[in-house]
């Protein structure tokens, strides 16, 4: 599969798990979407992109959700 087609897959996962489950760290969507550590920072960046989502930093962590 071609890398900018797994990145949109895969935010299209981040999507859909922050949709239903609101908001959550980067690492706990890692661990849901069953995502590379790289492959889902690209998908959540790409969501970023498109002002999808909003990031915010939360001590040591990223809490990431829908706007």
């Amino acid at each position: 599969m071609e890398l900018t087609q797994a990145v949109g897959e895969t935010a299209g996962k981040v999507w859909h798990e922050l949709n239903d489950g609101g908001p959550q760290t980067l690492s706990a969507l890692k661990k849901k979407i069953n995502g590379s550590g790289p492959l889902v920072e690209l998908a959540v960046g790409w969501l970023a992109r498109e002002d999808k989502i909003a990031i915010t930093q939360i001590k040591k962590s990223l809490e990431i959700r829908l706007k």
